[in-house]
């Protein structure tokens, strides 16, 4: 594809009787794991953007969800919303938004999140999707 097309995507299958998520991150924007006993693991890129580079390999990983952990998986629309100065609200803000929203169920979680994005852009335009999939285990 010419250089300035390409496509990034983030593929997980969970199995929730062993808890493990198994994944592949095409440049995508790192889901965040915000585990119950504390701190926050980004699952980076296993390989490049699609599109970009024409032999370009993807490593599968996986990581295994306990109880109460919350997967947050984000498209970029979320992160680089934009105010009227053209600012990102940005991936820090999407954590602390998260963090601060806890204890909750996952709706009540992709609604603080779409509240939290929409305020900060104060009512500017938006010019990409805003997709947020919660997954928190039991």
């Amino acid at each position: 594809s010419p250089d300035n097309r390409y496509a990034t995507f983030f593929y997980g299958e969970l199995d929730p009787a062993t808890r493990r998520l198994d994944y592949v991150n095409a440049g995508h924007n790192a889901p965040m794991i915000f585990r119950a006993a504390g701190g926050v693991e980004r699952l980076r890129a296993t390989g490049p953007v699609v599109g970009l580079v024409e032999a370009g390999r993807f490593e599968q990983r996986h990581v295994v969800l306990g109880p109460g952990d919350v997967l947050v998986v984000y498209s970029d629309g979320i992160s680089e919303a934009m105010n009227v100065n053209e600012e990102e609200w940005g991936e820090e803000q999407l954590a602390a938004a998260s963090l601060a929203a806890f204890p909750c169920s996952p709706q009540q979680l992709i609604d603080t999140l779409f509240v939290a994005a929409d305020a900060f852009a104060g009512g500017a335009k938006q010019h990409d999707d805003m997709t947020v999939v919660v997954v928190r285990m039991e």
